[in-house]
């Protein structure tokens, strides 16, 4: 585990940020800038812009929440995950975002002032099959700034509504976690009731990957290194637990969960590390949604990458599934927000933070105790 950041190398003084805070004009808007990465350091500004104005096809959306995901701490540190690096300086970070419209550019129709709305993390991708080439073009927090900010322009075609049953900080969730795991669970596993799946770790995406299973009627386990999480996690409807920790081999406890045939579904939310032991815990016929990206595991003394082994042989005999999973279009969104008006479904939020409590946020993050989603409240 990494140790928590520090606050020199993340931030000014508390004072400088207070006198930020209290001296910005009605005219601009306070945000948080990517600083010098350099190896692997993570920094952060908090700066003055000036107020963003809405072009064609654009709206002004005061962000009222945001909050964290491990891609955020990825990108802060100079690394995209999926290829590249971050090499721009002065980015606006973090994709998560709820808030209210402000104001519309020309040809808006969609939405009006005083629209509470979150924005999907691709808003190119409104439906239909992914087309890298052409939706990854707007990046919130890659190649465009993202919602760690007062103020934030968007284009209208990625924005839903959200219910009044949600507040911003509960709806801030959703374009990341919560889509990705709709996308993985609903649209791409569909477990059908009375299967067995299992989701890796306690993190945003994981845990709403448990609570999309569970509404869709499916037996759902999960995994932590920690007891208190998983105490936490059979509170939150859990059917069984698993600790990596005591027990390394954890696919041979999901194939004693299932009566020696294997789980269904596999929510893989870690990386290429953990697929040699989702393989031998997968049943005939079982999907394995891969949604983490991180490097291989490395462990022991003399760590050596985990390796697939029997990745042919497994594959081919069980005949299963491995489906790559990015977060999701609008039309998804919109049926996850659908869904949880409907189910009255309520994301799971560890801590809230204030806009100017962010690297206290990060600090937490680091620590790696939470279950489910960092939240920062902005307005």
């Amino acid at each position: 585990m990494s140790n928590p950041l520090s606050r020199r190398a993340v931030l000014g003084t508390a004072a400088a940020i207070s006198a930020l805070g209290s001296a910005h004009a009605a005219n601009t808007i306070r945000v948080y800038e990517s600083g010098d990465s350099g190896g692997g350091t993570v920094t952060l500004r908090m700066v003055k812009r000036p107020a963003p104005v809405a072009g064609p096809g654009q709206v002004v959306m005061k962000v009222h929440a945001t909050g964290l995901n491990a891609r955020d701490r990825s990108l802060l540190r100079g690394v995209r995950i999926y290829g590249g690096a971050g090499k721009d300086l002065a980015r606006i970070p973090f994709d998560d975002n709820a808030g209210v419209v402000l104001s519309v550019g020309a040809g808006v129709t969609r939405v009006k002032p005083g629209d509470h709305v979150i924005c999907t993390h691709f808003p190119l991708w409104t439906d239909g099959a992914w087309d890298d080439a052409t939706m990854s073009k707007i990046d919130f927090g890659v190649n465009v700034d993202g919602f760690c900010a007062e103020q934030a322009v968007v284009p209208a075609d990625g924005l839903v509504k959200i219910p009044d049953s949600l507040s911003f900080e509960q709806a801030s969730t959703l374009p990341n976690a919560g889509l990705t795991a709709w996308n993985a669970v609903v649209v791409e596993a569909q477990p059908r009731p009375g299967e067995t799946v299992l989701t890796l770790g306690t993190g945003g995406v994981s845990v709403f990957c448990m609570q999309w299973a569970k509404m869709l009627g499916a037996r759902v386990g999960i995994t932590s290194s920690s007891d208190n999480k998983l105490a936490r996690m059979k509170q939150l409807g859990a059917d069984f637990t698993i600790n990596y920790r005591t027990t390394p081999n954890w696919n041979e406890a999901a194939l004693a969960q299932t009566g020696g045939k294997g789980l269904d579904v596999v929510f893989n939310t870690v990386g290429i590390g953990e697929m040699e032991r989702a393989i031998k815990a997968s049943a005939s016929n079982g999907r394995i949604m891969l949604i983490g990206a991180n490097s291989v595991t490395l462990s022991g003394d003399n760590a050596q990458p985990v390796g697939l082994k029997d990745f042919p042989r497994n594959m081919i005999m069980r005949r299963l599934r491995v489906q790559g999973v990015l977060v999701g279009s609008r039309k998804m969104l919109e049926d996850a927000v659908a869904a949880i008006a409907e189910k009255n479904i309520k994301p799971i939020i560890d801590k809230t933070y204030s806009f100017d409590q962010v690297i206290d946020a990060l600090n937490y993050m680091e620590i790696g105790g939470k279950v489910g989603k960092i939240v920062i409240k902005v307005a």
